[in-house]
């Protein structure tokens, strides 16, 4: 006689000794726990590419974000739309950001000034270090 047996119940019989493995092992609760993420590295800028008034994009926690000077004040902007999280689109000629997807605007601090936002657009905090702006997510 053959002991042969669907491979479902192989599979969960492996899958209930690993369960039991892990909530037996009381000792190392970290055994079976995944390990943390790495913690994400903060965007750094050189003081030398902020020149004042200019605004340049960087990813930061893989989300658009605007770095700008303003004299010894540099701030970083989400770019992402507090409505629904479009990309919004700085328009020099209007001195306002606009976001494509709902006809949402902001003025040049990030305010609501029409439209879905429901809250201005967020700022990032920044740190000067070294020759840097650094951004942390």
């Amino acid at each position: 006689m053959s002991d042969r047996r669907p491979k479902e119940a192989i599979a969960r019989r492996h899958l209930l000794l690993a369960l039991g493995g892990c909530l037996g092992l009381e000792a190392l609760p970290s055994a079976c726990a995944p390990e943390p993420p790495p913690k994400p590295e903060p965007v750094r800028v050189p003081l030398t590419d902020l020149q004042e008034g200019r605004r340049i994009t960087v990813v930061v926690l893989g989300n658009p974000v605007e770095v700008s000077r303003w004299g010894e004040n540099v701030v970083a902007r989400s770019l992402l739309c507090t409505h629904t999280g479009c990309l919004v689109k700085w328009k020099e000629d209007r001195r306002e950001y606009v976001c494509a997807c709902h006809a949402g605007r902001f003025d040049e601090n990030g305010e609501v000034v029409e439209g879905s936002p429901p809250r201005p657009l967020p700022i990032l905090p920044v740190r000067i270090s070294g020759g840097h702006a650094v951004i942390a997510g």
